[in-house]
């Protein structure tokens, strides 16, 4: 039973705050960021001299019949048109190009940091939902971030150019022009707000899709089995139909406010012309100056009208950068150690040592205390939920935050750095998993070992001879998961997988999957080679693992309640012979109150 998601913050950052935060990427690129920046002013002054052109070429030229004068002001015209094409296209490309290498460096921060983290941090976050962060957040961001923000950066220039120019020529028609503008900064803000709020809500359901999605793919045996296909699709059914109404809602919002600004732009340029029209039959004003304040306002409505779709696009692009700073900003991450350790034989002492899963008032483990001598071998048996995995876990320091102490070769676990602790210990879960990627990237990943150091390890636990009977052997992919290898042959990989890495130290989480009588001979023998070459603490199922071991440690409840080897404990005719009388007459465990985590 997975431990309680952390249910998601409040959005708390301002947009200026998710705009300077999101600059960190950006910066990188700020050469081409600033050659972009420095065009808009250059598009803007082709944007506000066009309209001021058309005006004197009717009232200098048409007017008076100067049909020359009337070519040079439309080849004017048309050079200030084809550059203000120019000079957009190049600001759209400098941006995207900025957008694509920031977006990208993102992205690999993004996953860097998930893969940092430790295993408390996954506890309680659904892969789903994490993979949701790393791909639809930061693709939402990449594909609006720059069309929303940036878009209306530039067109807030264009439109402070315009409104400069038109209060030269005439301040008083200027007012009267944007007479309805505080109405549409009502009515923008309305609309922000609800806008806004769907925004946030739109990336929730996504990721609560995605988790559902994952989880159900990941688990679709056990949901056929179970006969669970009509109830699933029925909640799947239930988050898309929310999903769908929050997007329906939040068109509602944009169609909404994208009409009411056709509207009030409508009303505008009405107000420009009954007015405007007044003052040159007047002879206040000239025919061409009213004619470029109807231009200057149709321009200036342009992006005004397109507001509402860009600042719904740039409010699916805060949403999608809160969620991500928000994740950014969670470090549950295992501090590294600085301590190395030398070449000698390492024991391992648990000393005292009490732990407990987040949210979890009851400790998993209480008192705990064993020796793990060089080239010894201790198994861990007990029933479900004793605490034998967790032990496994706080010695590999998947978790950190326990009371007590741990130490290894006289050092304590935490100080020791990452690189010597992975050097010396390998474990091999009980879950286990392999890559979809070749039998030698699964064995070493990238490591530099030789194909012939691969083959021996595979000699040594038995693995040799069904890798080599693989269509390319070392380098045949096995399919996702290891589909293409039976559970057994996945067993025996990643038996060798640990031996592969030469630690001194195996933590064997033992699989207790059924196989064929074959092949639990070979993965016994492979077990039996591991225990007489390394030093290993082990999870125990089987009665010939069990008998192996020097010291056995029988566990109830995160407490140990019986140590000694196989032939004192099953004379002292305690717990462990009851739990020896259980495994060799096929008995079922006795099974302790179940975790938030599995213990």
């Amino acid at each position: 039973m997975s431990a309680k998601e952390i249910p998601a913050r409040p959005r708390t950052q301002s947009e200026w705050e998710l705009l300077r935060r999101f600059y960190r990427w950006m910066a990188p690129y700020k050469k081409r960021l600033l050659v972009a920046v420095a065009i808009v002013p250059l598009m803007a002054l082709c944007t506000v001299a066009q309209p001021r052109l058309l005006g004197l070429a009717i009232d200098d030229y048409m007017l008076r019949g100067d049909i020359d004068g009337l070519n040079w002001i439309a080849l004017a015209f048309l050079g200030l048109a084809v550059g203000e094409y120019l000079l957009a296209a190049t600001h759209t490309w400098l941006l995207g190009t900025v957008g694509a290498w920031a977006i990208g460096d993102l992205r690999r921060d993004v996953y860097q940091h998930i893969m940092t983290q430790g295993q408390r941090f996954f506890d309680r976050r659904p892969t789903g939902r994490l993979l949701s962060r790393t791909t639809s957040d930061v693709e939402a961001l990449g594909e609006s971030f720059f069309t929303g923000v940036v878009g209306i950066l530039a067109d807030a220039a264009r439109l402070i150019a315009i409104v400069v120019m038109m209060l030269s020529l005439d301040p008083w028609l200027t007012v009267v022009s944007f007479s309805v503008l505080p109405a549409i900064a009502i009515v923008v803000n309305w609309f922000r707000k609800r806008l806004r709020d769907y925004s946030v809500k739109i990336r929730v359901l996504v990721a609560k899709l995605n988790g559902f999605i994952q989880e159900h793919l990941a688990g679709i045996d056990v949901v056929q089995l179970m006969g669970r296909e009509a109830d699933a699709a029925d909640e799947f059914r239930a988050i898309n139909r929310e999903a769908l109404t929050t997007y329906h809602w939040s068109n509602f919002y944009d169609a909404a406010l994208y009409a009411v600004m056709d509207g009030m732009s409508s009303i505008c340029i009405g107000v420009v012309v009954w007015y405007g029209g007044s003052l040159v039959w007047g002879d206040a004003i000239t025919p061409g100056l009213l004619v470029a304040f109807v231009d200057y306002v149709q321009k200036a409505l342009v992006p005004v009208k397109e507001f509402s779709a860009k600042y719904a696009t740039m409010q699916r692009s805060f949403a999608a950068m809160d969620r991500i700073t928000e994740l950014l900003d969670t470090d549950e991450s295992i501090a590294s150690g600085n301590q190395t350790l030398s070449g000698q034989s390492n024991t391992v002492v648990f000393d005292r040592v009490t732990f407990s899963y987040p949210g979890v008032s009851e400790p998993v483990l209480s008192d705990i205390s064993f020796r793990v001598k060089p080239g010894s071998v201790v198994a861990l048996v007990g029933s479900t939920g004793a605490g034998k995995s967790t032990v496994c876990r706080l010695l590999t320091r998947a978790y950190a935050g326990y009371e007590g102490s741990i130490q290894l070769s006289g050092k304590e676990l935490s100080s020791i750095s990452e690189t010597d602790l992975r050097r010396v210990m390998a474990i091999v879960p009980q879950d286990i998993f392999l890559f979809g990627a070749s039998a030698r990237f699964n064995l070493a990943f990238d490591d530099a070992v030789t194909d012939e150091e691969l083959l021996q390890t595979l000699e040594l636990v038995q693995a040799r001879k069904f890798i080599e009977a693989l269509p390319d052997g070392l380098s045949t992919d096995l399919g996702e998961g290891g589909g293409r290898l039976s559970l057994g042959q996945a067993q025996l990989l990643s038996l060798a997988r640990a031996m592969a890495r030469d630690a001194e130290i195996v933590v064997l989480d033992e699989a207790t999957a059924s196989v064929d009588p074959a092949t639990e001979i070979l993965i016994q023998q492979a077990i039996d080679r591991i225990f007489s070459l390394k030093t290993v603490v082990v999870v125990a199922h089987r009665l010939s693992t069990i008998r192996a071991a020097d010291l056995i440690l029988v566990m109830e409840r995160g407490r140990i309640v019986e140590r000694g080897d196989h032939t004192s404990l099953l004379a002292s005719g305690g717990r462990y012979a009851e739990l020896h009388h259980q495994l060799e007459t096929g008995g079922e465990e006795h099974k302790a109150v179940p975790l938030p985590a599995s213990a």
